[in-house]
């Protein structure tokens, strides 16, 4: 087992070096570093106050040295509300992943490693699952409850879980039938110490893989329910429910709508060209493919 764990440690030490050879994906690396300091040091950047706090005489003011990025309908910050509101998005991406992943490899890695029956169920009930868009899934979860932070992220969750379990469920799959878990079976080890110690380490490439190209999926369904009046409470900002709330004044001017669209726009893709640069480094044969 000391022996695995060497070799999968000097194989991320591979990857890595080849991770930093990758301009595009360390500069998404870079640009995501700064999101999510931002978010963690939101109240030093700017006062909450300013992104919730109404000013008629600021109604819809436009980007200048006072207000950066401009104010919305209600004379709210707009510059602090995409400050505070990426603590409400990017939790929405990596909270909602983590579960997400989780819930996957405990499920896929389940069904592949003990087949029979319980596979069978579990994978006819996420065929049901996959057949249902997985946007008009979250939305009806998230209509079905009232509208919230743990709401949003459960909808987003079981929206996502079928497809993130398949990949896991395929990965193990590969893993199962080889000759050293067979030998390891037949020592008679437990099947918590294969799993745990053989399987899910070496799937861990095809995991974190799919993990960072979930986090931009459900950053961009977090923010599409949002838009929709499904997210966080009134009047915590999010991202999606700012670029909602501009619409109805898009007539007179759009920076409302503009500035939260790159914000989630750069986030998204920087999320996407990072997990491109670590699937290129984690398989080298993968590079250029789809």
């Amino acid at each position: 087992m000391a022996e695995a764990r060497g070799k999968n440690n000097s194989a991320y030490a591979e990857a890595w070096r080849r991770l930093k050879k990758n301009k595009v994906a360390m500069a998404s690396m870079a640009v995501i570093a700064l999101l999510i300091l931002m978010a963690v040091f939101a109240d030093v950047i700017v006062d909450y106050s300013a992104a919730i706090t109404q000013s008629a005489a600021d109604k819809l003011a436009k980007p200048s040295a006072r207000h950066w990025f401009g104010c919305d309908g209600m004379g709210r910050d707009l510059f602090a509300r995409i400050v505070h509101g990426s603590r409400i998005s990017l939790l929405l991406g990596f909270g909602t992943t983590a579960i997400t992943t989780v819930a996957a490899v405990i499920l896929g890695t389940a069904a592949a490693y003990y087949g029979g029956r319980f596979d069978s169920l579990l994978m006819r009930a996420f065929d049901i699952l996959i057949s249902i868009p997985s946007v008009l899934l979250a939305l009806a979860i998230a209509a079905g409850f009232s509208s919230g932070i743990v709401q949003l992220i459960c909808a987003i969750a079981v929206g996502q879980l079928a497809g993130f379990t398949r990949v896991v469920r395929s990965a193990v799959l590969n893993l199962v039938d080889q000759e050293y878990i067979e030998a390891e079976r037949a020592l008679g080890l437990r099947d918590a110490r294969i799993i745990l110690g053989h399987i899910i380490p070496n799937a861990m490439d095809t995991i974190l893989v799919q993990a960072t190209m979930q986090v931009a999926r459900n950053i961009l369904m977090g923010a599409l329910l949002s838009f929709l009046g499904l997210g966080a409470p009134i009047p915590t900002p999010e991202w999606g429910q700012i670029a909602s709330d501009g619409i109805s004044s898009l007539r007179y001017t759009g920076h409302i709508v503009i500035f939260p669209t790159i914000f989630i726009t750069i986030t998204a893709l920087a999320i996407n060209l990072f997990g491109d640069g670590l699937r290129d480094a984690l398989d080298p044969r993968l590079k250029g493919k789809a």
